[in-house]
């Protein structure tokens, strides 16, 4: 069983982190590979970061951005190749996630008429296993953009007040994240996104709106314990105010 007390002290509160996992095409390019073989070795990366954002770090939760609403304009080869891993990475995994009392969420339309069924049934799978863990979560963002969240919640918060279930007048911020896809979660603490590219990418937009970024020049394949620690001592070192001014 993992430990119950993380082995790392925070210095600040980092309840929800987030990462954009990019990279693997230009880590495989750069070795002559496949970009297939960087999606590989991106997958392979998760486990290792993720575990050690729960049990060094205490986070409770942790996003990785897998797959965008615009990621469907890549090469069909490609695209299976991802839905591929995906699928044998949540058949492999649940045990571990089951063991540690881990929550897994995919954030996204899973309804997408082009998103294979098969990959599709494992993951409905492991979330309904893992529905009652509560120690941590898991956050996939599948077939996810942050437009499209953000509009949905809009769509559906309309539909309650055409309903008349809701008076539009006393709409509030709770009201409106209660329809995100991130509804029982925190917003997030710390974005980071690998590769050097520094851009969002339509990632988390609403829930982005004060938290802390990093673009880290590493590769996802390549992005180890040690890279995170580096940044979450870069987030240590930041001054968090929300708005207000320093005291």
């Amino acid at each position: 069983m993992p430990s119950q007390q993380p082995s790392v002290i925070q210095q600040k509160p980092l309840r929800h982190i987030a990462f954009i996992m990019d990279g693997n095409g230009r880590w495989a390019k750069k070795r002559l590979l496949p970009r297939t073989m960087g999606h590989k070795a991106g997958v392979n990366r998760i486990k290792e970061i993720i575990t050690s954002c729960y049990d060094d770090y205490g986070i409770y939760a942790a996003s990785l951005y897998a797959f965008s609403t615009e990621n469907w304009n890549r090469p069909q080869k490609e695209v299976d190749t991802i839905f591929k891993l995906l699928k044998e990475f949540f058949t492999k995994e649940i045990d571990y996630f089951m063991k540690r009392g881990t929550k897994i969420n995919v954030l996204g339309d899973l309804e997408d008429p082009r998103f294979p069924f098969d990959t599709k049934k494992v993951i409905n799978e492991a979330i309904d296993m893992t529905k009652n863990n509560d120690k941590n979560v898991f956050n996939v963002l599948l077939n996810y953009g942050g437009r499209a969240d953000i509009l949905k919640a809009t769509k559906e918060l309309a539909l309650e007040a055409k309903e008349g279930k809701i008076d539009p007048n006393t709409i509030t911020f709770s009201d409106f994240e209660s329809h995100l896809y991130t509804k029982d979660l925190s917003n997030v603490d710390l974005l980071i996104r690998t590769s050097g590219e520094e851009r969002i990418s339509n990632c988390l937009l609403y829930q982005i709106a004060y938290s802390e970024l990093i673009f880290d020049p590493t590769y996802w394949p390549d992005f180890d314990k040690k890279e995170l620690a580096k940044c979450i001592e870069i987030y240590n070192s930041r001054d968090r105010r929300f708005g207000a001014i320093k005291k």
